[in-house]
């Protein structure tokens, strides 16, 4: 099974001199991990929402929290226990905390079959954090129109691949506090809008905010797209 580790901060994380790239080279020999990649700081955020005809974009992050996502690994695990163990090694266990999110998978048909990334690089420049918006008018993405959305993205290289998450109710979030290994359901933040997928966007920031614009889920949702690190190797 896959699953989506949510690497994020926390102001009450604890120093830690654990190196993360022995972690990325122990899970990826042992073929568990599948990808990963920080992501530029939050305040560099742009937020995408779409209400009746207007297109909402935002500098910043869809809340202020003080608990950000830092990055994303991708792992395939035999259970939800492996994919605690491969948490809680995780130097940002101590130092933050990690949200572990069930993989769902999505077929919108013909066409639209995920993009697979190779390596540690996703060949996008771009994550987008789909969000669920409680305050947003109600709207039901039709799934033709999803699968449009997803075709016209592959045929102009914006649309590189996706996941879609089980719901918030499954997340589990992982910890490590004065040597003992905290393991509680919930998200790494207590709000409202909760991740339901990710999306990799290729693309410049106008190109790619362009294309979340017309992204069906925007109706009914916030798109937070950040932008990952280029530096990391």
């Amino acid at each position: 099974m896959k699953y989506v580790l949510f690497i994020a901060t926390d102001p009450a994380g604890e120093r830690t001199d654990e190196n993360p790239e022995a972690w990325v080279e122990k899970w990826n020999g042992r073929g568990v991990r599948l990808e990963g990649m920080p992501l530029e700081p939050v305040e560099e955020t742009s937020t995408v929402r779409v209400r009746g005809s207007d297109v909402l974009v935002t500098d910043g992050p869809f809340a202020e929290t003080a608990e950000w996502i830092a990055g994303y690994d991708l792992l395939e695990a035999a259970d939800l226990d492996e994919a605690i163990e491969v948490a809680a090694s995780h130097p940002m266990a101590t130092a933050g905390r990690i949200e572990i999110r069930p993989v769902e998978p999505l077929d919108h048909g013909p066409g639209t079959d995920n993009v697979p990334h190779e390596g540690d690089a996703p060949a996008s420049r771009f994550l987008a954090i789909m969000r669920t918006d409680p305050g947003a008018p109600p709207f039901t993405p039709e799934p033709a129109a999803v699968a449009d959305w997803v075709r016209d993205g592959l045929a102009s290289g914006r649309y590189l691949g996706g996941e879609h998450l089980s719901p918030v109710e499954d997340a589990t979030l992982v910890r490590r506090r004065g040597g003992e290994l905290l393991i509680t359901d919930g998200a790494y933040t207590d709000v409202p809008e909760w991740v339901t997928g990710l999306v990799f966007v290729d693309g410049d920031r106008e190109q790619a905010t362009e294309y979340l614009a017309r992204c069906p889920m925007a109706r009914s949702g916030a798109v937070e797209l950040r932008e990952f690190r280029s530096d990391f190797s």
